[in-house]
């Protein structure tokens, strides 16, 4: 009896453990499956957003090249020259607790990269006591932004959700607020060149109670830039936002919340120029994918989008060496300067490919100073990092211009070009050079006419 059962349990068993060895097997395919379509949707996101930025931020344009009296040159020789980016690259702009003997190298790596400047305004740091305003190191940076010929945006007029934007001496009572508030917006937006953009409310909803909506609802906000606009109609408004991108969900709790608020506003008519949305990575690498779906979402509001504050932080506190685990559902490992750096490529050409998006401002330039540990750009003994020769690489050659090239017998050349301005030099045997400056942009169509004088 007993042989006659071995065989057909040995027989049993083996079907059991081929079976489960079938299992396993599929199981695994299954989750070597999901991961590669993962990491092509990612590769084909990056894909799509490099053959967007080709149709979205460059342009045509047409060079004709003339005499004095009209007629065009042939064989003209052109040098033309991209001197800078209608694009937004930005950076916060803090020099109040910088060693004044680092400034020079600071203003020349800022200015090396970036063309758009985030001045902070902040109420505490203002106003600590009230009625009693010291504004010296907002002008101090404006005058700096100013002579490195850089665009500025003033951040924030209210932030209801933290103690640098509520001064201890704000009163309590509605009554008393509402006016406070006013006199604030109203004050603030006065200030910095003609042309500023300002962020007139920051993080209404952070996880901190707002302490202005506490007392005055969620209507402060619309009456705050309403005052913004009544009081400098020529500058701008902004509104920001953080936790919306990434799928770690305690990083990404605003992305429905504030959609709805933004719709919710701009419905009635609350005088918003400008969608502000904040990517601080905290550890985490996004996913070019996911980013793309949320710009593109976020897009459909019909305003400019500006990334307010990107970092990502690649270091600990605690000793602000050892580095941070990644986190999300993209990638894994641990944070280097080099992975700091692929994450700057990966961010900045999906957003720059998004043609609703107007600027990227990174949150800081060095590292010494940087408000989390490894999120700058700059190493602590002032060396440029990885991340910053990326974003040296992309913003002063690969998504910038410059070619040279000769005129046809109708005295023209056609090429396309990024966006920005252009600095263009003729020469002729038969005529004096000339230098002419003009603008390109996707609302201005490049036809420029190029006078030579004999």
């Amino acid at each position: 009896m007993f042989l006659e059962w071995l065989p057909k349990r040995i027989f049993r068993m083996g079907s059991l453990v081929l079976a489960l060895s079938t299992f396993v097997s599929s199981g695994c395919q299954a989750v070597a499956t999901r991961e590669l379509d993962k990491a092509a949707r990612h590769k084909d996101a990056l894909t799509k957003a490099r053959s967007d930025i080709e149709q979205f931020r460059k342009s045509e344009f047409n060079i004709r090249v003339v005499d004095i009296d009209g007629r065009p040159v042939s064989g003209a020789e052109l040098e033309i020259k991209q001197i800078s980016h209608l694009f937004k690259f930005g950076c916060y702009l803090k020099i109040d607790d910088l060693d004044p003997a680092k400034l020079p190298a600071y203003e020349r790596d800022f200015k090396n990269l970036f063309n758009y400047a985030v001045i902070g305004s902040y109420w505490d740091f203002i106003e600590s006591s009230r009625g009693s305003e010291n504004w010296s190191w907002f002008d101090r940076e404006t005058a700096l932004a100013g002579k490195m010929g850089i665009d500025v945006a003033a951040a924030p007029i209210l932030w209801g959700t933290s103690k640098y934007g509520t001064p201890e001496w704000l009163p309590t009572k509605s009554h008393e607020l509402w006016p406070t508030l006013e006199h604030r917006v109203k004050t603030a937006i006065k200030r910095g060149p003609a042309k500023a953009d300002w962020e007139v409310v920051n993080e209404p909803l952070a996880p901190k109670t707002d302490v202005f909506s506490r007392t005055l609802s969620d209507e402060y906000i619309s009456r705050a830039f309403a005052w913004a606009k009544e009081t400098a109609p020529g500058k701008r408004t902004i509104i920001n936002e953080y936790g919306i991108f990434g799928s770690v969900s305690e990083h990404n709790y605003n992305r429905e919340r504030y959609f709805r608020l933004l719709q919710n506003l701009i419905a009635r008519d609350v005088p918003i120029d400008i969608v502000g949305i904040q990517a601080h990575a905290n550890g985490e690498w996004y996913g070019p994918a996911d980013v793309a779906e949320e710009l593109e979402k976020y897009s459909r509001l019909g305003r400019p989008v500006q990334i307010t504050e990107f970092s990502v932080q690649t270091a600990n506190n605690e000793d602000q060496t050892s580095p941070m685990r990644i986190s999300g559902n993209y990638q894994s490992g641990l944070w280097n300067n080099d992975k700091q750096a692929e994450f700057y490529r990966e961010f900045y050409t999906i957003a720059f490919a998004n043609p609703q998006v107007e600027a990227i401002v990174t949150w800081g330039l060095d590292d010494e100073r940087a408000w989390l540990a490894g999120v700058g750009l700059i190493d602590r003994i002032g060396e440029r990092k990885p991340a910053y020769r990326q974003l040296d690489d992309l913003i002063n050659r690969e998504w910038k211009t410059g070619l040279m090239g000769t005129t046809g017998k109708d005295g023209r050349f056609t090429s396309r070009g990024f966006h920005g301005k252009y600095e263009v030099i003729a020469k002729s045997s038969k005529h004096r050079s000339t230098r002419q400056t003009f603008d390109l942009s996707r609302s201005n169509a490049g036809a420029w006419i190029v006078r030579l004088k004999s």
